[in-house]
């Protein structure tokens, strides 16, 4: 493609937004769901992690679905689907069966975003497809970000039928001009052996390398912005440090026009491990420049799924992969991180990133290497 299509590249973009707020709808108004249910916070808490367990068990099965299905009907459909959710717990029915809309949501939120990164991919031109990836890779935060400031707002104004009311109402706008916009690809037969899919997707180095490359970063990210400024003793940094890691975010997607992929990640972790040294030495902004390094991971790991693979159906399988191994790091490093915390304080957490950021390194240069590697014997000419 010559030229990016942007208006199509925002409209995605804008659909991770929504798609990441279907984490922060609960998890920024616990104390609001509690109250709209009778219940104590702790009770409901679960609510944010049903999304999450979702995609740790089926995020593959989805890559899988979304490359037969094709990505730009996959998108759609998270978006209808997650609407409609969304519209009926603002109706604030049961809690059981509040609870059960939530595990549906995780299979809408799962199409969002295994179908986003293949769309965006698509839409950009060949000079601008690591930046584009790269604006994908901070709608997580971006969106959290922005709910913070939003959502007191929204719940002062109406409560929280009206924050679920809202949220389901921009999803299916989103879908309007969508419908006509996203590409359709030819469908293929449906997966349904999950132990195929599963084999197929990481019985291929193409598929699985970015989320080699990313796991790490989520297992240190969330649990790092919970937890680390608490045994430090600076509460400040939970509001700096995800805001200074989703400036380099972009960074890790424009470096990815000069550099590949994997050397980024390489880099990034390189550059977590030292800020983890600067922390233990008490070196002024050493916490700032950790999660800086650390939030150029992302970005690059998201620009390797359109770099080592060229079709939408090859992407939709990556991005199945990258969902799936980021759900895992989300899922266990906020329990494996209090629990060092409270063991070992500050000094452990200290060693704690330091393990994890040499992890990834490894992870990141052997993976992708090999996918680089596979990538260039495919393309070589039959003699």
């Amino acid at each position: 493609m010559e030229r990016t299509r942007w208006s199509l590249v925002l409209l995605v973009f804008a659909g991770g937004l929504l798609a990441a707020a279907q984490f922060g709808k609960v998890a920024l108004t616990l104390d609001a769901t509690a109250a709209a249910f009778g219940r104590p916070a702790t009770d409901v808490a679960f609510l944010v992690s049903l999304v999450g367990g979702v995609g740790l068990v089926l995020g593959a099965m989805a890559g899988g679905v979304a490359a037969a299905f094709g990505p730009g009907r996959t998108f759609l459909v998270g978006l209808l689907l997650g609407g409609m959710l969304s519209l009926l717990q603002a109706l604030l029915p049961s809690f059981g069966l509040f609870a059960v809309t939530r595990a549906v949501e995780g299979l809408a939120h799962l199409a969002l975003v295994v179908g986003g990164p293949p769309l965006m991919a698509a839409a950009a031109s060949d000079r601008d497809r690591s930046l584009v990836m790269g604006l994908w890779a901070v709608f997580f935060g971006a969106s959290l970000g922005v709910s913070a400031q939003v959502f007191p707002w929204i719940l002062a104004a109406g409560g929280l039928p009206l924050l679920l009311g809202l949220h389901g109402a921009a999803l299916l706008a989103l879908a309007i001009p969508l419908w006509s916009r996203v590409p359709r690809v030819a469908m293929a037969p449906m997966p349904l052996d999950p132990v195929a899919v599963h084999r197929e997707i990481y019985g291929g180095i193409r598929y699985m390398a970015p989320g080699l490359g990313f796991v790490c970063y989520t297992f240190l990210f969330v649990a790092g912005v919970a937890i680390l400024p608490g045994a430090l003793g600076r509460p400040e940094l939970a509001t700096s440090l995800p805001l200074v890691t989703l400036t380099t975010t972009l960074v890790g997607g424009a470096l990815c026009r000069r550099f590949p992929p994997h050397r980024v990640v390489a880099m990034g972790y390189a550059g977590t491990g030292a800020g983890a040294l600067a922390i233990a030495l008490n070196l002024p902004l050493g916490a700032e420049f950790c999660f800086a390094a650390m939030g150029v991971v992302p970005g690059a790991s998201f620009a390797a799924i359109a770099a080592w693979n060229v079709g939408p159906r090859d992407r939709a399988r990556a991005t199945g992969a990258i969902a799936q191994l980021g759900n895992l790091g989300t899922v266990t490093g906020t329990p494996v991180f209090a629990f060092v915390a409270a063991r070992a304080g500050a000094a452990g957490l200290v060693w704690l990133i330091a393990g994890a950021a040499l992890l990834g390194l490894v992870l990141a240069l052997g993976a992708g290497r090999r996918a680089a590697g596979a990538q260039k014997s495919e393309m070589l000419p039959v003699r």
